[in-house]
């Protein structure tokens, strides 16, 4: 005969035989005793072992909560690294439009001094190049700009943006 803990987290078993002496009816009386006392035992350690379960289950969602305040830190920290690249990049842009525009003004200013055959095809090409470049509005840049909270809202109240 076997017994066995029916609970995933205990591993207890034992096991009587008949043997010539004697027989499991003899032993009846002590087995019985013996499984009170297993139950016993195996009651105390599932307690401990759905303790230490718990244990395990509470570290694991503290390790994954610090995991994702981690990952949200990173992201709002990325999100102010890119919003100030993206910031530079407008402002370079805007300062090559910049020296864009004193050419073409330069240009056109020159064309005053042209011969009347040629000031009409320079001041085309000019309205042309004018039109090409397209649209020389600071504004126009800095509304394409998105700041860090437009990036990324953060998920956790400690990885604040520019903290």
């Amino acid at each position: 005969m076997v017994a066995y803990s029916p609970y995933y987290p205990v591993n207890w078993s034992t096991t009587w035989q008949d043997t010539k002496d004697a027989t499991l009816r003899s032993d009846l009386k002590q087995i019985v005793k013996s499984l009170e006392v297993a139950a016993n035992e195996i009651a105390t350690r599932l307690e401990e072992a759905n303790r230490k379960a718990e244990i395990t289950r509470i570290e694991q969602l503290a390790t994954e909560k610090r995991h994702n305040r981690a990952e949200d830190k990173r992201r709002a920290q990325q999100s102010i690294k890119d919003s100030q690249e993206h910031l530079g990049q407008i402002i370079q842009q805007w300062s090559n439009v910049m020296n864009v525009e004193r050419f073409l003004s330069g240009v056109e200013q020159r064309v005053a001094d042209l011969p009347e055959t040629e000031k009409n095809a320079v001041l085309e090409r000019l309205n042309l190049a004018r039109e090409f470049m397209g649209s020389q509005d600071p504004l126009d840049f800095l509304r394409s700009w998105k700041t860090p909270q437009e990036r990324y809202q953060p998920a956790t109240v400690g990885a604040c943006l520019g903290c």
